[in-house]
């Protein structure tokens, strides 16, 4: 199956619960943390995906505008559709591009960079992507990221393998993980948590809060200088 085909975008949603235990608590986490923003705010949602937080966070934040980005039509296309049936049409706006294809001078008060950075091979290109959320920011807001990680202290083989097997008994496919395996050693990154925190702090974030954790995923909850 290739990945970010219209294939992809309709199996993925199963995929990512398989592959994720636990990940109605990632998203619900998100949504809390969002909750004391301004009733009027804006949500800038980075690799949007197929739109599962996009659809969460508009429903539970019923004044907030956003902006959803991803690069992967297929997947952008199938986000419009889920956006568009549950009429949130108004108050979300979809962009095929990255970041860089937004305006400038647009200022969010939070963004969500959920299972993104880890597609980015490069640290010096994910410590930029990184800076480029910032720079959208408003001082004071809000980032919620979650990515493929090794928790500290944890040993790398054995939680690999342990996510393998849980992975297999929650019905992802046997060519599938080997698949996802192979990339693992290839452009998807399964980065140390040191390195995770240490470029959100580079970039500028403070407060850093780890407030989900799963086998090979993390979620954090940063938030951009006052100043």
């Amino acid at each position: 199956m290739e990945v970010y085909s219209s294939e992809w975008a309709e199996n993925y949603e199963r995929l990512a619960n398989a592959g994720i235990p636990g990940r109605e608590g990632l998203y619900r986490i998100c949504q809390a943390s969002f909750q004391s923003l301004p009733a009027d705010a804006s949500i800038l949602i980075v690799g949007c995906g197929t739109g599962v937080e996009t659809l969460q966070l508009a429903e539970a934040l019923p004044n907030v505008s956003f902006v959803a980005v991803d690069p992967a039509q297929p997947m952008l296309d199938f986000c419009a559709r889920q956006v568009e049936a549950q009429g949130f049409d108004q108050r979300v706006s979809l962009h095929a591009g990255t970041l860089d294809s937004l305006p400038s001078d647009a200022l969010f008060d939070a963004a969500t960079a959920i299972l993104v950075s880890q597609h980015i091979s490069e640290d010096a290109d994910t410590e930029a992507f990184f800076q480029n959320i910032v720079r959208r920011l408003k001082p004071g807001g809000y980032l919620y990221s979650a990515d493929l990680h090794i928790a500290a202290g944890q040993n790398r083989e054995k939680m690999i393998a342990l996510w393998q097997d849980q992975a297999l008994m929650a019905g992802i496919e046997t060519d599938v993980i080997e698949a996802l395996l192979m990339r693992f050693e290839s452009d998807l990154r399964v980065r140390d948590e040191e390195t995770i925190i240490n470029f959100l702090q580079k970039a500028g974030f403070v407060s850093t809060l780890k407030p989900f954790s799963s086998l090979l995923y993390g979620a954090w909850l940063s938030q951009r200088r006052e100043r």
